[in-house]
């Protein structure tokens, strides 16, 4: 029977991993660095010099930029510095809290019978709001990436209803004002931000300079990265743990040469997916959460605040094969109530499908009332929806299995790993299904 474990009993092996993974993005941004690219934007090279002298000027060798490489190195010791200042103290979602996020590009509707795509627009982010407060959700998350020029109005539709801690998404001058503004009336905005692509890449200097203005005035900033497995990342998953991990601690140094004081918040989403030029998505996989969950827990060890994703989409259509819902969902939910103790809080939940790309709001509402369902069981009970269902029983045994024994995914590959990211860099452009470690390692269990 799936029953809640005893965390103490192998906390030790997650602890070395959590040790291993900090010491090796250390070294990982010591010897290989942020990369400043050469870019063309209106036929003319962006100018990095601003933010490049900004991370860099006054951290004592702490950071130092390579002009000939083009590359931001950091001391580990200048690091460490950084991150002891880190604290989860009154950051404002707690442990084992579960709400609704993502940046699903279209809202799904079924009209007689067939899928309809709907672009997002702010009555669909008022019905996201009236959800979180209805159901008392910890935490509600959107993204004005889909909203056009509505970035600005968001705010206004939110806050009105939902007065929990909100991540939304700025990519203008407007919205950093009315993300301040906003937080000056006594609302907790949280605002997203891609400072680099993978692999550790400066992202685009438009995205750089709202990072610099959102963290110049305090406004607390969470820092996501996305490497996908045999593509931006190492195949294996304690390599796209690497690199996503990384990619953070170097955000956190920009941040803090910027202004220490701001709030820095972890959202790194490792993802697993297939190789080759046809990437699937394998969000939801065990492996996948396993890999989002020591990453999660490297953020509790080092007492970061941090979000990471327990995805839990399937498919193009909310097909209701378990408590009226997908299976993906429920497997998540079990595994997040039931396994994961330490794991303080999860996205893209609640009505997402197809990886992202979709929401639908009749999916949400029946993920929120198989949530509370599966809450409401005790271990009677839930034995009874596992032996109901042979897979969902199968899965949630070997991710016990793998709980107990996280090594037997989570390979460190000490020296050899380091390697493989500063070939794939130099060499293949950060191609890593052009390296010989994505061919040797590409497990079909994981899919």
């Amino acid at each position: 029977m799936i029953r809640s474990i005893n965390t103490e009993k192998h906390g030790n092996l997650w602890n070395r991993l959590a040790r291993n993974l900090i010491y090796d993005s250390k070294q990982l941004l010591l010897y290989c660095g942020i990369k400043v690219p050469e870019r063309k934007e209106d036929g003319h090279l962006v100018d990095y010099t601003d933010i490049v002298d900004r991370v860099t000027r006054g951290t004592n060798y702490g950071a130092i930029y390579d002009s000939s490489t083009r590359r931001i190195h950091f001391e580990p010791g200048y690091i460490q510095e950084i991150v002891d200042q880190a604290s989860r103290f009154d950051f404002p979602v707690y442990d084992r809290s579960f709400g609704p996020g993502g940046i699903a590009g279209f809202i799904q509707e079924i009209r007689n019978g067939e899928e309809v795509l709907n672009q997002p627009n702010l009555n669909h982010i008022l019905h996201q709001a009236m959800i979180s407060k209805r159901e008392s959700m910890p935490f509600s998350y959107v993204s004005a990436r889909q909203m056009g020029m509505l970035e600005v109005e968001q705010f206004g539709v939110m806050t009105k209803v939902f007065d929990g801690p909100i991540f939304l998404s700025v990519m203008t001058s407007q919205g950093v004002d009315e993300a301040e503004a906003s937080i000056a009336a006594g609302n907790y905005i949280i605002t997203v931000h891609t400072l680099f692509e993978s692999p550790l890449t400066l992202s685009f200097q438009r995205a750089a300079d709202i990072f610099n203005d959102c963290v110049s005035k305090q406004i607390p900033v969470m820092l996501v990265t996305q490497p996908f497995s045999g593509h931006n990342a190492p195949m294996t998953p304690y390599g796209t743990a690497l690199i996503a991990f990384s990619e953070f601690l170097a955000g956190m140094a920009f941040a803090s040469a910027i202004n220490p004081e701001t709030r820095v918040i972890n959202g790194a989403l490792p993802t697993l997916c297939t190789p080759g030029k046809t990437v699937k998505l394998k969000i939801g996989s065990i492996v996948h959460n396993f890999t989002n969950y020591l990453i999660a827990y490297t953020s509790k060890l080092l007492d970061i605040p941090s979000i990471q994703s327990g995805c839990t989409m399937e498919g193009n259509r909310h097909e209701k094969t378990i408590l009226d819902t997908d299976y993906e969902t429920v497997r998540a939910m079990i595994l997040w109530l039931n396994i994961f103790e330490n794991w303080h809080m999860l996205r893209h939940c609640y009505g997402f499908l197809n990886d992202m790309r979709s929401f639908s709001f009749e999916k949400a509402i029946d993920d929120i009332a198989a949530l509370r369902h599966i809450q409401s069981l005790d271990d009677n009970g839930i034995f009874a929806v596992l032996a109901n269902n042979v897979k969902l029983y199968n899965d949630l045994k070997k991710a016990n299995e793998l709980y107990e024994e996280p090594t037997r995914v989570f390979n460190r590959e000490k020296e050899d790993l380091l390697n493989v990211v500063l070939e794939t860099i130099e060499y293949f452009n950060g191609d890593f299904g052009r390296h010989e470690h994505t061919l040797k390692n590409i497990p079909e269990e994981w899919f």
